[in-house]
């Protein structure tokens, strides 16, 4: 499922993280400059995406599924830029590895990766798909559920409205009022244990377009210095760090993430 926010200009595919869905970039996809049009894809399990027909969500696939929008969206000739949160942004210098060329620019706020040198992402990663086989799943009510959500865990950072984007497509309705999640824990879970085992790392040389990194100086899931290395290996790649952020930091901040965003990727057009 792709979501098209409006526009006529420069194409702007937008890519979540694990556990999120296209529409939580709403906050940020409407405050874009006029220049850009932004879309953003439910990924493989999650949102109004059908579930992984094959069981696996391998990090290529969701590569593969990134291209082929582009591709079904006409967006190829456009070059259109790239923006992606976590997995999302991982997912993105997939895409442009398998693809050289097929972006404009990439913007990505803490890309997944393990790191030469660096166990974080394999714990972090163990950690995340324990919690997510822990994860409540079923509601009775939309108002139930916000009440579970909000000011729990990385939500307690998020914009209100961030948290109003979330809940509009976390759910499904189950025909009788009560909802459960779209992304299915054990999906979830599935999705963190094989963010251990891509190999985005050995392919960043293989980025052919400018790439802005960014990060959180408080976030615990890619430390300042880790985003620095990552971007190092990019022929093209910047980094910069938000003191005051933490991972969700598009959800934290989206008036702030826009403008930068609108900044960077205007510079394709």
């Amino acid at each position: 499922m792709c979501w098209d926010f409006g526009g006529r200009g420069q194409p702007v595919l937008m890519l979540h993280g694990t556990g999120m869905h296209g529409r939580c970039w709403a906050p940020v996809a409407g405050r874009l400059g006029a220049g850009l049009r932004p879309l953003a894809l439910d990924m493989r399990g999650h949102g109004e995406s059908g579930r992984s027909a094959s069981g696996s969500y391998d990090w290529d696939l969701f590569a593969g599924d990134a291209l082929a929008a582009i591709d079904q969206l006409g967006l190829g000739d456009a070059g259109p830029a790239g923006v992606g949160h976590s997995a999302g942004a991982t997912v993105l210098l997939l895409a442009e590895a398998k693809r050289p060329g097929r972006f404009s620019r990439l913007w990505g706020w803490e890309p997944i990766m393990a790191v030469p040198g660096s166990e974080l992402t394999s714990r972090n990663g163990a950690d995340l798909a324990g919690r997510a086989r822990r994860r409540r799943a079923r509601f009775g009510s939309a108002e139930e559920a916000r009440a579970h959500f909000e000011g729990r865990g990385q939500f307690a950072e998020f914009a209100p409205e961030s948290l109003d984007a979330f809940l509009s497509g976390a759910f499904d309705d189950n025909g009788d009022g009560t909802l459960r999640l779209a992304c299915d824990p054990e999906d979830e879970a599935r999705m963190y244990e094989a963010g251990r085992a891509h190999d985005a790392w050995d392919r960043l040389p293989d980025v052919s377009c400018p790439a802005r990194l960014l990060g959180g100086g408080r976030s615990p899931a890619v430390p300042p210095h880790l985003l620095a290395q990552i971007a190092g290996r990019l022929p093209y790649g910047v980094e910069d760090v938000w003191p005051s952020m933490a991972h969700f930091g598009p959800f934290e901040g989206p008036s702030a993430v826009a403008d930068d965003i609108s900044g960077w990727a205007e510079r394709a057009g």
